[in-house]
């Protein structure tokens, strides 16, 4: 917690385009950031540096939320959050952060929350899990025990408000502030008359934006059609336990009159023991496809992920190209690269995996509808049977429920059939070369700027046109630093 300042009750409003980034090593220290931290924050660079990161952390931030943090980072997996954080001088601020693990350290780009909604939530959360944990305290219990309680806190409440998980709040927050802030932003990010090298990073990371896009897109569609699978599956899963609950009477009733007519109980007992087996088939199938979704929230989380890693590459090069930044500014971007690098890698790994288990899904539904074809011609046979041996008055009554619920699962397994093949379809893998070339491009050009850059007319840094300052690259600005040494290099 920021000692030196409390809040003094103002907020700053943090500009849609305005992104945060910033590095730090694998204890939190700040060991890199850009000049919309530092301003942001109202803090000096040098007191920025060699700091812990939570030298902005606001006194209204539960420990609850840092402590899944830790937990998710520890496991090597991104992590994403709103989080209220304390400047210098007293005023608070929000943000939507991302933190990423990258070699010894952690990445994280932040940006202003644009999905209110989802915001309001986080904030609501925070506010009634501070006192779990202000209450842990008084009872004697240390800071990492207060902060579990406020971990657990949050949990729960997440469950009432119809999260399983905090994990699955994360997967849906990050791809609908990536859409909201695509939606508000107002910066163009074209810059036809850009020449030299800088211009190609930006051109690069522009198309590997609209193919990260594309595939967002992809992934937006099978979440619809994953959920309503899921739907489907469930509702099948309680038409199959009637049409077994039927058959069971009916099977019982057909014992009663096995001595005047024994080919009809032994058609209802195998009806019976075949309703069974599908239900049995099916009711898992539920449970998995709720696993599959999960997996969808999860590759949408990570290619939103990668968009705003992408869209702090854009905002680097365009920093440079307007005059507002060093040509060195770009020496974060090789970082940037490796964690892009790492977004498809995971992202295209999953959706192999996804797609996997939706071809076992669709092999599982094909079992189930062979099932359920024997099951509808037992039960023609076991119908036709009833007036057959003068049983009507005795067994009628039952027909009818059977025959209801027989077509309901009909058209459901149908259905469940259909929108397996869409998920099918659309969990086809990605075209990873497509998306890697581009970061490729975007990783090569910079270090051959960061190797030896030129800097006269026509030379590398050529920009839009727009003059810098005078002056302004004199000294390296008080925001920009060179990136960390020792940072893995882009393979």
């Amino acid at each position: 917690m920021n000692q030196r300042q409390q809040p003094n009750g103002q907020f700053r409003m943090v500009a849609i385009d305005d992104l945060f980034f910033s590095t730090t090593d694998h204890k939190g220290v700040i060991t890199g950031a850009n000049s919309v931290f530092q301003r942001l924050s109202a803090f000096p660079r040098s007191e920025l540096m060699g700091s812990p990161h939570n030298v902005i952390r606001h006194p209204a931030m539960p420990g609850g939320a840092f402590r899944l943090m830790w937990e998710r980072l520890e496991a090597r997996r991104p992590f994403a959050a709103y989080v209220r954080n304390l400047a210098k001088d007293g005023y608070s601020y929000w943000v939507f952060a991302t933190i990423t693990p990258l070699g010894d350290g952690f990445l994280s780009v932040r940006s202003t929350p644009c999905a209110q909604a989802l915001w309001q939530a986080a904030s609501d959360l925070y506010d009634a899990s501070m006192p779990y944990e202000r209450a842990a305290r008084q009872a004697g219990r240390n800071r990492a025990q207060s902060a579990v309680a406020g971990r657990d806190e949050l949990a729960q409440r997440l469950r009432q408000a119809g999260f399983e998980s905090y994990e699955e709040f994360m997967f849906t927050a990050l791809p609908a502030e990536a859409m909201a802030r695509v939606a508000l932003s107002r910066k163009q990010l074209a810059r036809p008359e850009a020449q030299g090298e800088v211009a190609e990073v930006l051109r690069a990371a522009v198309a590997l934006r609209d193919r990260l896009d594309h595939v967002l897109s992809r992934l937006d569609s099978l979440h619809q059609v994953a959920d309503a699978l899921g739907r489907v599956a469930l509702q099948l899963s309680g038409t199959l336990g009637s049409l077994t609950q039927v058959t069971a009477i009916a099977s019982e009733s057909s014992q009663r009159v096995e001595t005047r007519a024994p080919i009809l109980a032994s058609t209802a007992r195998a009806m019976g023991s075949l309703g069974v087996g599908v239900e049995g088939t099916i009711r898992p199938l539920a449970e998995r496809l709720r696993e599959v979704k999960r997996k969808v929230m999860e590759l949408r989380f990570l290619i939103a992920l990668a968009h705003l890693h992408d869209d702090m590459v854009i905002s680097f090069a365009v920093e440079v190209l307007d005059g507002f930044a060093p040509p060195e500014g770009l020496s974060y971007v090789p970082m940037l690269c490796q964690a892009l690098s790492d977004d498809i890698a995971s992202m295209a790994q999953e959706l192999e995996l996804m797609g996997r288990s939706l071809g076992d899904v669709a092999r599982q539904i094909d079992a189930s509808s062979g099932q359920f074809g024997q099951f509808q011609k037992l039960l023609t046979a076991w119908r036709i049977q009833v007036p057959r041996y003068g049983m009507s008055q005795t067994l009628g009554p039952l027909v009818g429920p059977i025959d209801a619920r027989l077509s309901h699962g009909h058209e459901e397994l149908a259905a469940l059939k259909s929108l397996a093949v869409q998920c099918e379809r659309e969990a086809r893998p990605v075209d990873r070369a497509a998306l890697q070339q581009p970061i490729d491009a975007i990783a090569q050009v910079t270090s051959r700027l960061l190797a030896g850059p030129s800097r006269g007319p026509g030379g590398p840094f050529s920009g839009s046109g727009r003059a810098a300052p005078p002056g302004r690259w004199a000294t390296a600005p008080e925001g920009w630093a060179p990136a960390p040494v020792g940072w893995p290099a882009i393979q």
